[in-house]
């Protein structure tokens, strides 16, 4: 036959069990504050809340008109690095009808071009630009993202654009 407590003893058991629940929700609440208060923090460094859109950061703006000798011999572009000439982005003639572009932004070829390689993602260094003729100009990728003509800072100036879209049409 099972034991009983008296009364006075099943309250004690009562009082210390709710005195221990109370404990363990307001733990619960400061452990929750603690962390919303910490994220918070940690957002506003940041500049603002999470955010799953693509950040703009500065591209290269090439300036073809003023780096072309003739206003209308103009077949493609290619930006390679400076040292090893590994191609990062080429495009080139599609049957492409009209004035050829006076500006183009990295990544994005203009109507009636087609990219043939990347484009890359410019890690910081020098990179030359190349276009029909023989052309060319230098410009660099500081680290801290900022693009930086070496020849003639009117060819090449910095647009802040979407990451260019690597998928092939």
């Amino acid at each position: 036959m099972a034991r009983r407590f008296p009364m006075s003893k099943m309250t004690a058991v009562r009082a210390v069990l709710k005195r221990h629940h109370q404990r363990v929700r307001r733990i619960v609440a400061l452990v929750s504050i603690a962390l919303f208060v910490v994220g918070a923090a940690s957002c506003a460094d940041h500049g603002g809340g999470l955010t799953t859109t693509p950040v703009a950061k500065p591209l290269p703006l090439f300036h073809l008109s003023l780096l072309r000798r003739t206003s209308d011999f103009f077949y493609g572009l290619t930006v390679m690095r400076c040292g090893d000439k590994t191609p990062y982005w080429t495009f080139g003639d599609r049957g492409a009808k009209g004035s050829p572009p006076d500006t183009v932004t990295y990544g994005v070829p203009p109507r009636g071009y087609e990219t043939n390689i990347g484009p890359l993602p410019l890690d910081p260094g020098c990179y030359r630009v190349l276009i029909t003729g023989g052309a060319s100009t230098r410009f660099s990728v500081e680290r801290d993202g900022r693009i930086v003509a070496l020849d003639d800072s009117s060819i090449v100036t910095t647009t802040t654009s979407a990451p260019p879209d690597t998928t092939h049409h």
